[in-house]
C-alpha cells in the first residue's frame, strides 16, 4: 500500500517516524533534520518535454542542493528519463509531480499562488533579465527542451518571460546551466529580501516521514504490519537510464 506525499495526514507521518526511527541512525536523522530547514516551496521548477536524460537529471540535482523541493514535470511527446548517475539519487529527494498539459500545470501553480516565469529569450515576449525578476510572491520557473526551447503554449500562457542574458559570443545556454543560474539567483534574492520561507510543520512532518522511509530497507513491510502506507514522493512516471557518469 503506498500514499501520495500530499495525501498523508501529518498524525500517520507521526506515527510512521515513530516506527521507522529505531532503525536510523543519529547521523542520518541530523542530516534529515538539516535538510528540512533549508527546504522551500517558494521556487519551483517546471520542465517541459526535456529529451536528454542528463539535462533532467542534472536540473534534478542542483534543484535538490540548492533546496528547491518541488520539480512540475509535462511530459506530453517525450518520457520524463532519469540518469541515476548524473542525478546522484537527487530525484528519490524531491517532490516532483507530473501533468497531463501545461495548461494543467499552470492552473495547478496559480490556485497556489504562483507567478509563473517561462524562459525565453527569443521572439516578441518582453523577456526580463533573470537577476531582475521580481521575487515578493512565489515564482514558478518554466525551461523547455534542448531542441525547440518552449512550446507556443506554455509561452502564451506564462504570466511573464525571463532570460539569462548572453554577454559573450555564444547565443544560449544548456538547460541545466540556465535552470541552475536562475534557481539560485531566485532564491538568493528571495532569501536577502526577507521574503523565502520555509516549509509548514505539516509538510515537514510528511517530509520526514518520507525520507524515513526512504532511509530503511524494510521500511515498506514494517509499515504495512503496522497498517500504513509507503508515502510516496513522486507522482511523475520516470524511465531510469543505466550508464556511466561522465
Amino acid at each position: 500500500m503506498k500514499s501520495k506525499l500530499e495525501d498523508l495526514s501529518a498524525d500517520a507521518a507521526d506515527r510512521m517516524v515513530a516506527l521507522l526511527a529505531p532503525f536510523v541512525s543519529e547521523r542520518r536523522r541530523d542530516r534529515i533534520e538539516a535538510a528540512l530547514a533549508s527546504r522551500t516551496r517558494d521556487v519551483v521548477l517546471v520542465l517541459e518535454d526535456i529529451h536528454n536524460d542528463h539535462n533532467s537529471s542534472a536540473v534534478m540535482r542542483t534543484a535538490e542542493a540548492l533546496g528547491i523541493l518541488e520539480l512540475h514535470v509535462v511530459a506530453q511527446r517525450s518520457a520524463f528519463k532519469v540518469s541515476d548517475k548524473i542525478s546522484s539519487g537527487a530525484h528519490k529527494w524531491l517532490d516532483i509531480r507530473g501533468h497531463d498539459s501545461v495548461t494543467s500545470a499552470y492552473a495547478h501553480l496559480r490556485r497556489r499562488g504562483y507567478q509563473i516565469w517561462a524562459s525565453h529569450f527569443h521572439g516578441e515576449a518582453p523577456a526580463l533579465p533573470i537577476d531582475r525578476v521580481p521575487v515578493d510572491l512565489p515564482v514558478a520557473l518554466v525551461f523547455g527542451n534542448e531542441l525547440e526551447g518552449l512550446t507556443g503554449e506554455a509561452i502564451e500562457q506564462a504570466d511573464h518571460w525571463f532570460c539569462v542574458p548572453m554577454r559573450g559570443f555564444v547565443e544560449s545556454l544548456n538547460i541545466s546551466v540556465a535552470a541552475a543560474i536562475a534557481m539560485y539567483d531566485v532564491r538568493a534574492r528571495r532569501q536577502r529580501e526577507g521574503h523565502l520561507r520555509g516549509l509548514s510543520d505539516e509538510d515537514v512532518r510528511r517530509l520526514r516521514a518520507a525520507w524515513y522511509a526512504m532511509s530503511v530497507r524494510a521500511a515498506e513491510l514494517i509499515l504495512a504490519q503496522a497498517g500504513l502506507p509507503f508515502p510516496e514522493m513522486s507522482t511523475q512516471p520516470m524511465t531510469f537510464v543505466q550508464e556511466e557518469e561522465v
